[in-house]
Protein backbone atom coordinates (compact mmCIF):
# COMPACT_ATOMS: atom_id res chain seq x y z
CA UNK A 1 0.00 0.00 0.00
CA UNK A 2 1.30 3.48 -0.93
CA UNK A 3 1.07 5.46 2.06
CA UNK A 4 1.16 8.57 -0.81
CA UNK A 5 -2.56 8.30 -1.77
CA UNK A 6 -3.14 9.66 1.72
CA UNK A 7 -2.30 13.60 0.75
CA UNK A 8 -4.97 13.38 -1.91
CA UNK A 9 -8.00 13.62 0.09
CA UNK A 10 -8.12 17.22 1.74
CA UNK A 11 -10.97 17.25 3.93
CA UNK A 12 -12.51 20.36 2.39
CA UNK A 13 -12.42 18.22 -1.03
CA UNK A 14 -14.14 15.64 0.53
CA UNK A 15 -17.01 17.59 1.95
CA UNK A 16 -18.02 18.95 -1.33
CA UNK A 17 -18.88 15.21 -2.44
CA UNK A 18 -22.36 15.52 -1.43
CA UNK A 19 -23.66 11.56 -1.63
CA UNK A 20 -22.17 10.28 2.23
CA UNK A 21 -22.34 6.96 0.63
CA UNK A 22 -19.97 7.80 -2.50
CA UNK A 23 -18.03 9.71 -0.04
CA UNK A 24 -17.22 6.95 2.30
CA UNK A 25 -16.48 4.84 -0.25
CA UNK A 26 -13.64 6.86 -1.62
CA UNK A 27 -12.18 7.26 1.62
CA UNK A 28 -11.87 3.50 2.21
CA UNK A 29 -11.14 2.55 -0.69
CA UNK A 30 -7.10 2.57 0.06
CA UNK A 31 -7.83 0.79 3.48
CA UNK A 32 -9.38 -2.64 1.82
CA UNK A 33 -5.68 -4.31 1.54
CA UNK A 34 -3.98 -5.90 3.82
CA UNK A 35 -4.36 -7.10 7.30
CA UNK A 36 -5.08 -3.37 8.72
CA UNK A 37 -8.58 -3.11 7.00
CA UNK A 38 -10.67 -3.95 10.01
CA UNK A 39 -11.79 -2.16 12.92
CA UNK A 40 -12.38 -5.06 14.84
CA UNK A 41 -9.34 -5.79 17.06
CA UNK A 42 -8.58 -9.69 17.60
CA UNK A 43 -11.31 -11.68 18.20
CA UNK A 44 -13.00 -13.60 21.03
CA UNK A 45 -11.46 -17.15 22.61
CA UNK A 46 -14.64 -18.75 21.54
CA UNK A 47 -13.63 -20.88 19.17
CA UNK A 48 -15.33 -22.05 16.03
CA UNK A 49 -14.30 -23.37 12.80
CA UNK A 50 -10.75 -23.47 10.44
CA UNK A 51 -10.90 -21.88 7.24
CA UNK A 52 -7.96 -21.76 4.44
CA UNK A 53 -5.62 -18.78 4.60
CA UNK A 54 -6.88 -16.01 2.20
CA UNK A 55 -4.09 -13.60 1.19
CA UNK A 56 -4.06 -10.54 3.64
CA UNK A 57 -5.53 -12.28 6.62
CA UNK A 58 -3.54 -12.09 10.38
CA UNK A 59 -0.64 -14.38 10.92
CA UNK A 60 -1.31 -14.61 14.35
CA UNK A 61 -4.71 -16.79 13.69
CA UNK A 62 -3.06 -19.17 11.45
CA UNK A 63 -2.79 -22.30 12.96
CA UNK A 64 0.56 -23.67 12.40
CA UNK A 65 0.63 -27.20 14.20
CA UNK A 66 -2.36 -27.99 11.82
CA UNK A 67 0.39 -26.67 8.96
CA UNK A 68 2.54 -28.95 9.99
CA UNK A 69 -0.05 -31.79 9.74
CA UNK A 70 -1.57 -30.59 6.73
CA UNK A 71 1.02 -28.69 4.61
CA UNK A 72 -1.76 -26.24 4.35
CA UNK A 73 -2.23 -22.55 5.70
CA UNK A 74 -5.63 -22.59 7.81
CA UNK A 75 -6.78 -19.63 10.13
CA UNK A 76 -8.78 -20.03 13.31
CA UNK A 77 -11.92 -18.30 13.30
CA UNK A 78 -14.12 -17.58 16.54
CA UNK A 79 -17.75 -17.17 16.99
CA UNK A 80 -18.23 -13.93 17.44
CA UNK A 81 -16.22 -13.28 14.18
CA UNK A 82 -19.57 -14.35 12.31
CA UNK A 83 -21.75 -12.51 14.26
CA UNK A 84 -20.58 -9.17 15.08
CA UNK A 85 -22.50 -6.32 15.61
CA UNK A 86 -21.52 -2.41 15.73
CA UNK A 87 -23.03 0.57 16.86
CA UNK A 88 -22.03 4.17 15.99
CA UNK A 89 -22.86 6.85 18.69
CA UNK A 90 -22.74 10.25 17.04
CA UNK A 91 -22.66 13.38 19.12
CA UNK A 92 -24.35 16.51 17.69
CA UNK A 93 -24.84 18.74 19.96
CA UNK A 94 -24.36 22.51 19.39
CA UNK A 95 -20.44 22.97 20.04
CA UNK A 96 -19.81 20.12 17.20
CA UNK A 97 -20.34 23.00 14.71
CA UNK A 98 -17.90 24.78 15.26
CA UNK A 99 -14.64 25.11 12.60
CA UNK A 100 -12.14 26.78 12.51
CA UNK A 101 -11.83 26.08 8.52
CA UNK A 102 -13.54 24.72 5.97
CA UNK A 103 -14.64 21.59 7.47
CA UNK A 104 -16.88 21.53 10.71
CA UNK A 105 -16.13 19.15 13.39
CA UNK A 106 -19.58 17.86 12.69
CA UNK A 107 -19.02 17.85 9.22
CA UNK A 108 -15.58 15.25 9.78
CA UNK A 109 -17.80 13.43 12.29
CA UNK A 110 -20.07 12.72 9.39
CA UNK A 111 -17.63 11.32 7.65
CA UNK A 112 -16.10 9.59 9.96
CA UNK A 113 -19.19 7.44 10.98
CA UNK A 114 -20.15 7.29 6.97
CA UNK A 115 -16.68 5.58 6.89
CA UNK A 116 -17.14 3.31 9.89
CA UNK A 117 -20.35 2.12 8.75
CA UNK A 118 -18.98 1.23 5.87
CA UNK A 119 -15.89 -0.61 6.94
CA UNK A 120 -18.47 -2.76 9.17
CA UNK A 121 -21.20 -3.58 6.86
CA UNK A 122 -18.13 -4.67 4.22
CA UNK A 123 -17.08 -7.02 6.75
CA UNK A 124 -20.51 -8.43 7.17
CA UNK A 125 -21.34 -7.17 10.61
CA UNK A 126 -24.75 -5.92 11.93
CA UNK A 127 -24.35 -2.41 11.91
CA UNK A 128 -26.79 -0.02 14.02
CA UNK A 129 -26.27 4.09 14.90
CA UNK A 130 -27.58 6.71 17.18
CA UNK A 131 -27.47 10.43 17.39
CA UNK A 132 -27.76 12.90 20.54
CA UNK A 133 -27.29 15.87 21.94
CA UNK A 134 -29.01 16.42 25.00
CA UNK A 135 -31.15 13.60 23.70
CA UNK A 136 -31.39 10.96 21.65
CA UNK A 137 -32.45 11.84 18.48
CA UNK A 138 -32.09 9.35 16.27
CA UNK A 139 -31.70 5.35 16.79
CA UNK A 140 -31.71 2.49 14.07
CA UNK A 141 -30.93 -0.91 15.79
CA UNK A 142 -28.13 -2.77 14.29
CA UNK A 143 -29.28 -5.33 11.39
CA UNK A 144 -27.67 -7.10 8.57
CA UNK A 145 -29.75 -6.71 6.22
CA UNK A 146 -30.39 -5.03 2.40
CA UNK A 147 -30.51 -1.84 2.92
CA UNK A 148 -29.50 -1.01 6.40
CA UNK A 149 -26.10 0.55 5.43
CA UNK A 150 -27.95 2.86 3.37
CA UNK A 151 -31.04 3.68 5.88
CA UNK A 152 -27.80 5.05 8.27
CA UNK A 153 -26.12 6.95 5.88
CA UNK A 154 -29.17 8.83 5.05
CA UNK A 155 -29.64 9.03 8.74
CA UNK A 156 -26.09 10.56 9.09
CA UNK A 157 -26.64 13.36 6.28
CA UNK A 158 -29.87 14.14 7.48
CA UNK A 159 -28.46 15.55 11.15
CA UNK A 160 -27.28 18.74 11.91
CA UNK A 161 -25.57 19.74 15.21
CA UNK A 162 -28.19 21.80 17.46
CA UNK A 163 -29.41 21.67 20.94
CA UNK A 164 -28.51 23.19 24.14
CA UNK A 165 -26.17 20.85 26.26
CA UNK A 166 -25.16 17.34 25.52
CA UNK A 167 -26.04 14.66 27.28
CA UNK A 168 -23.31 11.59 26.67
CA UNK A 169 -23.72 9.80 29.58
CA UNK A 170 -27.71 9.46 29.55
CA UNK A 171 -27.09 8.17 25.93
CA UNK A 172 -24.57 5.67 26.92
CA UNK A 173 -27.02 4.54 29.70
CA UNK A 174 -30.00 3.85 26.87
CA UNK A 175 -27.50 1.91 24.91
CA UNK A 176 -26.49 0.04 27.58
CA UNK A 177 -29.94 -0.94 28.41
CA UNK A 178 -30.84 -2.05 24.89
CA UNK A 179 -28.14 -3.18 23.31
CA UNK A 180 -27.26 -6.81 22.99
CA UNK A 181 -23.85 -7.72 25.29
CA UNK A 182 -20.86 -8.25 23.24
CA UNK A 183 -20.52 -6.24 20.03
CA UNK A 184 -19.00 -2.96 19.31
CA UNK A 185 -19.76 0.56 20.42
CA UNK A 186 -18.21 3.34 18.59
CA UNK A 187 -18.50 7.18 20.35
CA UNK A 188 -18.12 10.06 17.99
CA UNK A 189 -17.94 13.62 19.60
CA UNK A 190 -15.74 16.49 20.95
CA UNK A 191 -16.23 14.89 24.51
CA UNK A 192 -16.26 19.27 25.43
CA UNK A 193 -18.11 18.28 28.51
CA UNK A 194 -17.95 17.34 32.38
CA UNK A 195 -16.53 13.62 31.77
CA UNK A 196 -17.17 11.48 35.09
CA UNK A 197 -20.48 10.58 34.50
CA UNK A 198 -19.20 9.53 30.42
CA UNK A 199 -16.56 7.27 31.92
CA UNK A 200 -18.81 5.31 34.30
CA UNK A 201 -20.97 4.31 31.27
CA UNK A 202 -18.20 3.51 29.14
CA UNK A 203 -16.89 0.83 32.08
CA UNK A 204 -20.42 0.04 32.49
CA UNK A 205 -20.80 -1.24 28.28
CA UNK A 206 -16.97 -2.67 28.72
CA UNK A 207 -18.45 -4.54 31.48
CA UNK A 208 -21.15 -5.89 28.78
CA UNK A 209 -18.09 -7.08 26.99
CA UNK A 210 -18.67 -4.68 24.67
CA UNK A 211 -15.73 -3.27 22.57
CA UNK A 212 -15.57 0.36 23.08
CA UNK A 213 -13.72 2.54 20.84
CA UNK A 214 -13.87 6.40 21.60
CA UNK A 215 -13.24 8.88 18.59
CA UNK A 216 -12.34 12.22 19.97
CA UNK A 217 -12.87 15.18 16.84
CA UNK A 218 -11.14 18.28 17.11
CA UNK A 219 -10.87 21.12 15.92
CA UNK A 220 -7.17 22.89 15.28
CA UNK A 221 -8.18 26.18 16.68
CA UNK A 222 -9.18 24.15 20.04
CA UNK A 223 -5.92 22.28 20.36
CA UNK A 224 -3.35 25.37 19.78
CA UNK A 225 -5.64 28.38 20.68
CA UNK A 226 -3.87 30.45 17.63
CA UNK A 227 -5.71 33.75 17.88
CA UNK A 228 -3.46 36.64 18.73
CA UNK A 229 -6.02 39.41 19.12
CA UNK A 230 -8.84 40.27 21.84
CA UNK A 231 -11.95 37.69 21.26
CA UNK A 232 -15.19 37.59 22.44
CA UNK A 233 -15.75 34.09 22.81
CA UNK A 234 -19.34 32.34 22.68
CA UNK A 235 -20.49 28.98 24.50
CA UNK A 236 -22.28 26.83 21.38
CA UNK A 237 -24.69 25.49 23.34
CA UNK A 238 -25.35 27.94 26.21
CA UNK A 239 -24.75 31.25 24.52
CA UNK A 240 -22.91 32.86 27.38
CA UNK A 241 -20.02 35.58 26.34
CA UNK A 242 -16.66 35.61 27.44
CA UNK A 243 -14.02 38.27 26.74
CA UNK A 244 -10.46 36.89 26.42
CA UNK A 245 -6.76 38.51 25.38
CA UNK A 246 -5.31 35.47 23.97
CA UNK A 247 -1.61 36.56 25.29
CA UNK A 248 -3.02 35.87 28.89
CA UNK A 249 -5.07 33.46 28.84
CA UNK A 250 -3.56 31.29 26.19
CA UNK A 251 -1.53 29.09 28.77
CA UNK A 252 -3.95 28.46 30.81
CA UNK A 253 -6.79 27.35 28.44
CA UNK A 254 -4.29 24.69 27.06
CA UNK A 255 -3.15 23.57 29.88
CA UNK A 256 -7.20 22.85 31.53
CA UNK A 257 -7.65 21.69 27.83
CA UNK A 258 -4.58 19.29 28.47
CA UNK A 259 -5.80 18.45 31.86
CA UNK A 260 -9.35 17.53 30.63
CA UNK A 261 -8.51 15.17 28.07
CA UNK A 262 -5.84 13.63 29.71
CA UNK A 263 -8.32 12.55 32.41
CA UNK A 264 -10.28 11.34 29.81
CA UNK A 265 -7.77 9.31 27.73
CA UNK A 266 -6.25 7.67 31.05
CA UNK A 267 -9.92 6.72 32.47
CA UNK A 268 -10.21 4.89 28.70
CA UNK A 269 -7.25 3.61 28.75
CA UNK A 270 -7.84 1.97 32.60
CA UNK A 271 -10.71 0.65 31.34
CA UNK A 272 -9.58 -1.09 28.23
CA UNK A 273 -10.96 1.52 26.28
CA UNK A 274 -9.02 2.26 22.52
CA UNK A 275 -8.84 6.47 22.43
CA UNK A 276 -8.09 8.62 19.70
CA UNK A 277 -8.46 12.19 18.29
CA UNK A 278 -8.84 13.25 14.90
CA UNK A 279 -8.47 16.95 13.99
CA UNK A 280 -10.76 18.00 11.39
CA UNK A 281 -8.08 19.17 9.14
CA UNK A 282 -6.35 16.15 8.67
CA UNK A 283 -7.12 13.38 5.44
CA UNK A 284 -10.02 11.11 6.59
CA UNK A 285 -8.19 8.23 4.74
CA UNK A 286 -4.94 8.97 6.29
CA UNK A 287 -5.87 9.38 10.01
CA UNK A 288 -7.93 6.20 9.85
CA UNK A 289 -5.51 4.31 8.51
CA UNK A 290 -3.18 5.63 11.51
CA UNK A 291 -5.85 4.29 13.71
CA UNK A 292 -6.53 1.17 12.59
CA UNK A 293 -3.19 0.49 12.06
CA UNK A 294 -2.35 1.37 15.26
CA UNK A 295 -5.67 -0.78 16.81
CA UNK A 296 -4.98 -3.95 14.65
CA UNK A 297 -1.31 -4.23 16.39
CA UNK A 298 -2.32 -3.34 19.92
CA UNK A 299 -0.71 -0.19 20.03
CA UNK A 300 -3.77 1.79 21.46
CA UNK A 301 -4.87 0.44 24.24
CA UNK A 302 -3.97 -2.98 26.44
CA UNK A 303 -6.80 -5.26 25.40
CA UNK A 304 -9.05 -8.07 27.81
CA UNK A 305 -9.68 -9.81 24.23
CA UNK A 306 -8.95 -13.38 25.93
CA UNK A 307 -11.66 -12.37 28.29
CA UNK A 308 -14.51 -11.77 25.96
CA UNK A 309 -15.17 -9.05 23.36
CA UNK A 310 -15.12 -8.96 19.35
Amino acid sequence: MQNSIYTYLDPAELARIADLELLARTVISGLQGGAHRSIHHGASVEFAQYRPYAWGDDLRFVDWRLYGRSDRLHVKQFQDERNLRSTILLDCSASMDYGSGVVSKFRYAQMLAACLVMLASGQGDAVGFAAYHRELIAHVPARRRDGQRHRILMEIDNLRPAGEETDTAGTLRVMGDVLPARGMVVLIGDLLHPADEMILHLRSLRAQRHDVLVLQVSDPAEQTFPFDRSVTLVDAEDSREQFAVPEEVREAYLENRRRHFDAIREACLSAEIDIEEFACSEPLDMALHRFLHRRNDGLIAPSRRSQGGV
